[in-house]
C-alpha cells in the first residue's frame, strides 16, 4: 500500500519503540501477547527517570495525552544528539535512487539498471552507454517498460535485414569492434507463457495495470559474446525500434546466459519487477514466478542505505518522502500478514533483522527530516520495538541468522537507550555473540555451515560486531576463537586473495575482512593474507588440514604465482553433494573452479549447480547426487615441505564407495586416484568430471583423451587420465556461476566407465605458466598380478622429456616392483630431467625404494615421508620429512644414492654426511 493510500490508517495506528526482550508490563492482555503494545503501555517502557530530555513526553503521557505524546516525542528525537546506529547493509543497491521509490526493485546484482531509452511512434536508434556493464563482464542485457502503461515498444532484433542492435567496443588502443547479439527474444506472461518467441522479430516491451505483472508484460533479452575482447574503453548500446506512442524503456545489464529459443516467461527466473503506478505499490509478498530470495531480500530494505545516504548529503525531501513511504507501505501490509509480532517479524527472523539494521541507520538520518511527521515517526518506532522483542526470543538453527538476529538487537539497543529494556537487550546480544563463536564452529576452528561466502561474512559480520562493542566500551570475550575462524578463512583463500568457492554463494575478495580481523586482534599473519603481503608477517605454514571440518588444503606457498588445491569433504547448511571434489589454482589463475549456485530459485541451471554431482569435480555415481550426510572424512594428510598427500572418502553414493588420494607435486600439478568398492555386483555407471572456466576454449584429444584448456593469456590445465582406451571420454556442457545471479555456459570433460566390481581412476592434473602440455601421456605399469585398484603405477611422459614414475597401493603395503622400480611402501614418486638425471623422489610409509637394482634409497626402518630433492648439478640434496633427526651413523641414518652431492640440507638447514662410494647418510628416522 502507498503512502498516499495510507492517510485514513495513520491515526487508527498506536503505539511505539523500542526493543524490550521481555513482554513486561503487557503480559495479561490480548494485544500485548503479540508484542503489540497500547498507547499507555508503550510510554511506559521509558526511562523518564534516566533521560532528562523526555519530561514534555512524560508530562503528555501524565495528562493521557497520547496525540501530543506523540509529538513530544518526534520533537524529543529531532533534538537529540547524533547517536551510533551502526551501518547499513548496503551503501548501494541496483536502481535503489531512480526505481525504488517507484516500488520498482532487483534482486541481487545479476540485473542492474543502466539507463532509460525513449522510443517514438517513427523508427529511430537510440544508443546509451553500458561501460561500466562490459567492464563488470556482463555479456547481455535486458529491457523492461518504466512505465505501466497499454503501450507497446518493438525494438529491432538480430534477425532484421537492418538496424539490428549492436554493441559499440571503443577499445584502449583507439580500435572500434562492432558486436551483433548472439541471441535476442522476448517472453510474455499470461496465456503464452510457454511460448518461446526465439528469433521471431521484432523483439516487444510492454508492461500495464496492478502488481508485479499482467497478461500483457512482455520483457525483452539481448546476448553478446565478448570473449576474445580486452581493453575496453567505452561501450555503447544501440537500438532500433518504435513504439505506440513514446515510450520509456529500462535498460539493465544481464549476467546470465539463455537460449533464444528455450526462453519462456515460464522458464525464466524474475529478479526484476515493477508495482509502478499500482496504488497499492508494492505488496511485500512473493511475486509468482520470482526467485525464492526476492521477497525476503526485499523486505530487508537494502535500498534504505543508498536512499538515506541520498537523504543525508543532498537534503533532497525527495528521497526521505520516498524512504518512509516505504517504510509505513510495509508497516500497513506486513502488520496484516500472519506474522507473530506483524511487521515487526515479517517474513523471517534473518530478514527482520537486516531489516532493522537498515531502519535503526535510516532512522538516525531521517528523524531531522520535516517530511517525517508524529505518526510516522510512531509506527516506525513501534515497529522497530517490535522486531527487537522477536529477535530476542526467536531461535532459529542456522548461525548466520543467529548472529544477525543478535547484531541487530546490540545495534538497537545502543541506538535507542531511551527504553528501560535497553540494557538487558543489550546484555542478552553481547552474551550470545560470545557463545555464538562455540557453538557455530568445529573444535579446529572450521565454521558449520559449508559455504565459503556464508564463512566470510560471518567473519567479517564478527569484526563488525567487535567493532561496534569497543566502540561502545563493551568487552568481546571470544576473539581467540574469532581468531582461529579467521585462519580457518585465510587457509581456504586462493593465491590471489579470492575465495576458494564451495557450497552456496560465489567466490569473494577475502582481503579485507582478513585485514581488518588481523588488526582487531593483532594477528600479523592474517594482515599479511589480507594486504597481500604488503604489510604484516607470511604464514609460517603453507597447507593446512581441517580434520573435524572435513576441508584440506595444499599450497606452494601465498603468492599470486602459487599453486593451490582444496580437498572437499565438508558437511552442513548450504553444501552441494560435493563430496571429495577438488578446486584448484596455479600461476595466477583458478583452473579448476567450484560451478558455483546462480540462485536458490528452481531454474534448471541453479538446480543443477546446487543439487547434482555432476556440476562438481568428483565423481558421480549412477547418475545420482551424493548424500552428505553420509560417512566420510579426510584419513590422511602430509604436509612434508617438497609435497602434500591428502587421502579420504565418503560413502555419500549409494551405488559405490568412493576415495581419492590426491598427491601435490614439488614441480607443480596434482596426480589423483580414485577407488570405487560397490556394494552389490551389479553395473555401476562411474563418471569423474573436470569444471572450466567460461573462457577455457577446452579441447579434447581423441587419442590420449587428455583435455587441454587454451585461455587467450596466461595459464592453462591438461587433465590426463591413464587407461584412455577404457574411458568414454567427452566434452560436455554445462554452467560456471561466481557469485549469485550470475552464470555462463562452460564445458567440462566427462571421463566415463560402466561395469561391475571395482575400478579405479588416475589422473594427471598438470597445470601450465602457457601454453597446456598436451604432448604428455601416461603409460600404465604392470604390478605383478595386481589390478590398478589395488595398487596402481604409472610412466609420465612430459612434453618437455622429462619422466616420471608413479606408484600408490590401495592394499596393505608390500614390496612391490613396478617398470624398473622396486618399492614396499605405500606411494613413490621419482622423478627424471629430461637428460635422465634423478630430480626428486618422494615416498610414503616406506623404506627403500630401488631402481634398475640400484638402491636409491634406503631407511633402517619405516619412514612416514621423506622427500629427496637434487639440484640440477646434483651437487646439493634438500631433505625433507616428518620425524626426521640430523645423523651421519650408517646404522641409524637414511642411504641415499648421490653421487655429486657436496652440500646436504634437513628441513632447510645444512647439515652434516659421510659418503660411502655414491650414498650419503645425513638423516635418519626419530
Amino acid at each position: 500500500m502507498q503512502r498516499n493510500a495510507r492517510a485514513g490508517v495513520l491515526a487508527a495506528i498506536t503505539s511505539v519503540v523500542l526493543l524490550v526482550g521481555v513482554l513486561g508490563p503487557w503480559v495479561g492482555s490480548a494485544e500485548s501477547d503479540t508484542g503489540n503494545p497500547s498507547d499507555s503501555e508503550f510510554f511506559g517502557l521509558l526511562d523518564y527517570a534516566g533521560v532528562a530530555g523526555l519530561k514534555g513526553v512524560k508530562a503528555a503521557v501524565d495528562a493521557k495525552d497520547y496525540p501530543r505524546a506523540k509529538r513530544e516525542l518526534l520533537t524529543y528525537y529531532r533534538m537529540r544528539p547524533a547517536n551510533d546506529a551502526g551501518k547499513f547493509t548496503h551503501s548501494d543497491w541496483p536502481g535503489a535512487l531512480a526505481l525504488t521509490p517507484d516500488h520498482i526493485w532487483t534482486l541481487g546484482t545479476g540485473e542492474v539498471y543502466r539507463a532509460t531509452v525513449r522510443f517514438g511512434t517513427q523508427v529511430s536508434t537510440v544508443t546509451t552507454d553500458v561501460t561500466a556493464a562490459v567492464a563488470g563482464s556482463t555479456t547481455g542485457f535486458l529491457l523492461m517498460s518504466r512505465i505501466k502503461e497499454p503501450v507497446t515498444a518493438y525494438v529491432n532484433s538480430r534477425e532484421n535485414g537492418s538496424g539490428k542492435p549492436a554493441l559499440r567496443l571503443t577499445l584502449n588502443d583507439g580500435s572500434v569492434r562492432t558486436l551483433s547479439p548472439t541471441a535476442d527474444t522476448y517472453i510474455k506472461a499470461g496465456g503464452e507463457a510457454g511460448t518461446a518467441y526465439g528469433s521471431k522479430y521484432p523483439l516487444q516491451v510492454r508492461d500495464q495495470g496492478n502488481g508485479p505483472f499482467t497478461a500483457e508484460t512482455r520483457k525483452a533479452y539481448l546476448q553478446f559474446d565478448l570473449r576474445g575482447t580486452s581493453g575496453v574503453q567505452k561501450a555503447e548500446l544501440s537500438l532500433t525500434g518504435r513504439a505506440d506512442a513514446a515510450k520509456d524503456v529500462m535498460v539493465f545489464s544481464n549476467a546470465e546466459v539463455f537460449g533464444e529459443s528455450t526462453r519462456t516467461w515460464n522458464n525464466t527466473v524474475q529478479n526484476t519487477l515493477s508495482w509502478q503506478g499500482d496504488p497499492g505499490g508494492f505488496s511485500w509478498t512473493p511475486p509468482t514466478g520470482a526467485d525464492n530470495e526476492y521477497n525476503w531480500q526485499l523486505t530487508r530494505f537494502y535500498f534504505a542505505g543508498p536512499l538515506a545516504r541520498a537523504y543525508g548529503s543532498s537534503h533532497d525531501e525527495r528521497y526521505a518522502d520516498a524512504l518512509i513511504g516505504l517504510m509505513t507501505d510495509f508497516i500497513t501490509d506486513a502488520d496484516g500478514y500472519n506474522s507473530p509480532y506483524g511487521a515487526g517479524s515479517y517474513p523471517r527472523s534473518l530478514d527482520t533483522a537486516r531489516r532493522l539494521e537498515n531502519w535503526a541507520a535510516a532512522y538516525e538520518v531521517l528523524r531531522t527530516s520535516p517530511s517525517l511527521d508524529a505518526d510516522e515517526n510512531f509506527r516506525i518506532l513501534k515497529t522497530m520495538y517490535r522486531s527487537g522483542l522477536f529477535l530476542r526470543e526467536n531461535v532459529n538453527a542456522s548461525p548466520n541468522w543467529m548472529q544477525t538476529q543478535k547484531l541487530a538487537l546490540l545495534r538497537a539497543a545502543v541506538y535507542l537507550p531511551e527504553f528501560t529494556a535497553a540494557r538487558s537487550a543489550r546484555d542478552n546480544a553481547t552474551d550470545y555473540l560470545a557463545q555464538q563463536l562455540t557453538d557455530s564452529t568445529y573444535a579446529d576452528g572450521g565454521y558449520k555451515e559449508a559455504t565459503s561466502s556464508y564463512t566470510r561474512a560471518y567473519v567479517s559480520q564478527y569484526v563488525d560486531i567487535v567493532e561496534f562493542m569497543e566502540a561502545h566500551g563493551i568487552a568481546f570475550p571470544a576473539k581467540d576463537k574469532l581468531r582461529k575462524l579467521g585462519h580457518f578463512v585465510m587457509d581456504q583463500t586462493l593465491p590471489n586473495g579470492y575465495g576458494a568457492n564451495y557450497g552456496d554463494g560465489g567466490s569473494e575478495d577475502q582481503r579485507s575482512t582478513l585485514r581488518r580481523l588481523g588488526e582487531l586482534v593483532g594477528d600479523t599473519e592474517l594482515t599479511y593474507v589480507g594486504t597481500s603481503g604488503a604489510a604484516g608477517t607470511e604464514p609460517a605454514h603453507r597447507s593446512a588440514h581441517y580434520p573435524d571440518t572435513g576441508v584440506a588444503v595444499s599450497r606452494s606457498g601465498w603468492s599470486a604465482g602459487d599453486s593451490y588445491l582444496r580437498y572437499n569433504l565438508d558437511r552442513g547448511p548450504h553444501s552441494h553433494p560435493d563430496e571429495l571434489s577438488l578446486t584448484a589454482y596455479a600461476h595466477g589463475r583458478e583452473l579448476l573452479p567450484d560451478t558455483g549456485t546462480f540462485s536458490y530459485s528452481s531454474d534448471a541451471r541453479s538446480v543443477w549447480l546446487r543439487k547434482s554431482t555432476e556440476a562438481q569435480n568428483t565423481i558421480e555415481i549412477d547418475d545420482k547426487p551424493q548424500d552428505s550426510t553420509a560417512a566420510g572424512a579426510v584419513t590422511h594428510f602430509v604436509d612434508n615441505p617438497a609435497f602434500d598427500l591428502i587421502s579420504g572418502n565418503t560413502e555419500g553414493s549409494t551405488g559405490a564407495w568412493h576415495a581419492r588420494s590426491v598427491l601435490s607435486l614439488p614441480t607443480g600439478g596434482w596426480l589423483v586416484s580414485d577407488l570405487l568398492k560397490p556394494r552389490d555386483t551389479a553395473i555401476h555407471r562411474y563418471e569423474q568430471n573436470w569444471h572450466f572456466l567460461p573462457d577455457a576454449n577446452l579441447a579434447l584429444n581423441s587419442t590420449s583423451k587428455a583435455a587441454t584448456t587454451a585461455f587467450g593469456s596466461g595459464a592453462n590445465l591438461t587433465v590426463v587420465p591413464a587407461d584412455p582406451a577404457k574411458l568414454t571420454a567427452s566434452v560436455r556442457n554445462g554452467y560456471y556461476s561466481p557469485v549469485l545471479y550470475r552464470v555462463s555456459d562452460a564445458k567440462y570433460s566427462s571421463y566415463v566407465k560402466q561395469l561391475a566390481g571395482q575400478t579405479s581412476f588416475d589422473t594427471l592434473l598438470l597445470p601450465s605458466p602457457a601454453a597446456a602440455d598436451g604432448a604428455v601421456r601416461i603409460n600404465r605399469l604392470p604390478v605383478g598380478t595386481l589390478t590398478p585398484d589395488l595398487a596402481t603405477a604409472l610412466d609420465i611422459r612430459s612434453g618437455d622429456g622429462s619422466r616420471a614414475t608413479y606408484y600408490k597401493s590401495w592394499t596393505a603395503k608390500s614390496a612391490r616392483t613396478f617398470g624398473t622400480y622396486a618399492f614396499d611402501g605405500k606411494l613413490l614418486y621419482a622423478k627424471d630431467t629430461a637428460n635422465g638425471q634423478l630430480q626428486s623422489i618422494l615416498l610414503y610409509d616406506g623404506s627403500t625404494v630401488q631402481r634398475a637394482g640400484t638402491v636409491l634409497l634406503k631407511s633402517p626402518t619405516a619412514v612416514k615421508d621423506v622427500a629427496v630433492t637434487y639440484s640440477a648439478d646434483g651437487s646439493t640434496i634438500r631433505i625433507d620429512g616428518h620425524n626426521l633427526t640430523a645423523s651421519t651413523d650408517p646404522g641409524k641414518a637414511i642411504a641415499i644414492t648421490a653421487p655429486n652431492a657436496t652440500q646436504v640440507l634437513l628441513n632447510g638447514t645444512r647439515v652434516n654426511f659421510t659418503r660411502s662410494g655414491s650414498t650419503v647418510y645425513a638423516a635418519a628416522p626419530a
